[in-house]
């Protein structure tokens, strides 16, 4: 029988009972019975098809449609205790996610605070990962399905679905530094670039937990972000735990030196534009040497704040240029002679300022150049006369 006889009937069985031209009651009874375990089976039927979203590719519309007549579709659970939303989370029609958690919304799933079924968890599952969290994490066969899926993310985003506090409370940058998140990874990080520093993972930053139990291509996602996105930071190559490692000596301590030289200088390398000595030089001086060979071409390049290596090392304190005294031996007369370009501080002044002041070194340099002494004082007596003019 097709739906047109079947409609056909049930209009018929209405007319006959509702004009009571019938009215024998236990044949109504055993209609009616009829009717209901049929209206089951079509739920049931409909049910298992939200699961196989992907395969028949249904319009919004006709989702809607189905679910607005049978809500409890929404809720009915595969073999695996899965519901239809996060079936399509895993792959089988994530594009599907976003309309499926608005009627999620509409029709009270899961109850209060399930954001229409994304924050709801699968207990079988050994993770206890929520749909969110699995949209995030689950592999793509490749580039296209990944972009597809930060579309998805970007609607739920759009729609207050998805807000930024998830990346961190729901540890999702953790969840997508794979290769094959990657593209989910990154849109993730320009949303929250704090949580590459603020994301922990078993006790350590995840910069840090990356270096030990990741491939290479996870660490490479990782530091090109962070050197992306935290440059002035020296891309949290020198961030430290809470032990005190900073994350370049956490890779070397798991990966070896040569292989984690090898791996900074494939990322940084390519532009030639990234001022890494400057960082080295202060953050972890012990190593410049290591850098001066790989990175050379980086010696004369200039920080984000128009600082020479010089220049910076120096506005960091003389605490930090006596740790780096090659670059105090090597200044040149002209060098001597240029303010810092954001201080205004001569060489001198600077190593003889602060808490680690170092007048030794101060007066070495003045020594060099005493001349400056005559500059300051210039400046200063053109000031004077500027100011008795005005006052005149």
């Amino acid at each position: 029988m097709n739906i047109t006889a079947f409609q056909s009937n049930l209009d018929f069985i209405k007319s006959l009972y509702f004009h009571e031209e019938w009215k024998d009651e236990d044949c109504r009874d055993e209609i009616l019975e009829a009717i209901e375990e049929c209206n089951q089976k079509i739920e049931k039927a409909l049910g298992e098809s939200m699961y196989y979203l992907e395969k028949h590719k249904p319009t919004f519309e006709a989702v809607e449609k189905v679910v607005n007549k049978f809500p409890s579709t929404l809720s009915y659970e595969d073999e695996d205790g899965r519901i239809p939303i996060q079936e399509a989370a895993l792959g089988n029609g994530p594009q599907y996610v976003p309309v499926l958690a608005k009627q999620g919304i509409k029709h009270k799933l899961g109850g209060k605070n399930t954001r229409g079924g994304l924050m709801i968890a699968n207990a079988a599952d050994d993770d206890g990962w929520n749909t969110l969290q699995w949209l995030v994490a689950v592999l793509a066969d490749d580039d296209e399905e990944d972009a597809k899926k930060v579309d998805v993310l970007k609607q739920l985003q759009k729609s207050g679905l998805f807000v930024k506090k998830d990346i961190q409370e729901l540890d999702l940058l953790f969840l997508s530094c794979y290769s094959h998140c990657k593209k989910r990874f990154e849109y993730l990080v320009r949303l929250d670039p704090d949580a590459l520093i603020e994301t922990m993972v078993q006790n350590k930053p995840l910069i840090h937990y990356v270096s030990t139990f990741h491939s290479e291509e996870s660490i490479t996602l990782v530091l090109k972000a962070a050197f992306k996105h935290h440059p002035n930071k020296g891309g949290l190559l020198f961030h430290k735990d809470d032990q005190g490692t900073t994350v370049f000596d956490c890779f070397c301590d798991e990966n070896g030196v040569e292989k984690t030289m090898s791996l900074l200088y494939q990322i940084l390398s390519p532009k030639r534009e990234y001022p890494i000595l400057h960082h080295v030089f202060i953050n972890t001086p012990q190593h410049k040497d290591l850098f001066m060979k790989k990175f050379p071409w980086a010696y004369h390049l200039q920080d984000h704040n128009g600082r020479t290596l010089h220049e910076a090392v120096l506005a960091a304190g003389p605490d930090i240029m006596n740790k780096n005294d090659i670059l105090l031996a090597t200044l040149t007369d002209n060098q001597i002679q240029t303010k810092d370009p954001i201080t205004t501080l001569y060489p001198f002044a600077a190593m003889a300022v602060g808490e680690d002041a170092d007048l030794e070194q101060s007066y070495y340099l003045l020594r060099r150049k005493p001349s400056v002494m005559d500059k300051r004082s210039r400046v200063g007596n053109t000031r004077s006369r500027k100011r008795r003019k005005m006052s005149k």
